[in-house]
């Protein structure tokens, strides 16, 4: 897996929480963060499908509706 540099500005409060809840984990803070990110993004994905199913939809319907650039490609599971 290849890995990148990024810079985010939180509240000193939202890093002590984050940097307690890697800790707990046992984990550095980077991996409790991809970790926390993917987490929400699968979770977000299977809101919206189930949303979706709700509406007894067809999915070429979604897919016609959303450009591939919009989706998960795979290496992010």
């Amino acid at each position: 897996m290849s890995t990148g540099n990024v810079t985010v500005s939180l509240e000193s409060a939202i890093i002590d929480m984050a940097k307690q809840q890697a800790a707990a984990a046992g984990m550095s803070m980077s991996a409790w963060v991809a970790r926390t990110i993917r987490s929400a993004t699968f979770e977000e994905a299977a809101r919206r499908y189930a949303e979706f199913d709700a509406d007894d939809s067809d999915m070429s319907a979604w897919d016609a509706e959303h450009v591939s650039s919009d989706r998960l490609a795979g290496a992010e599971w």
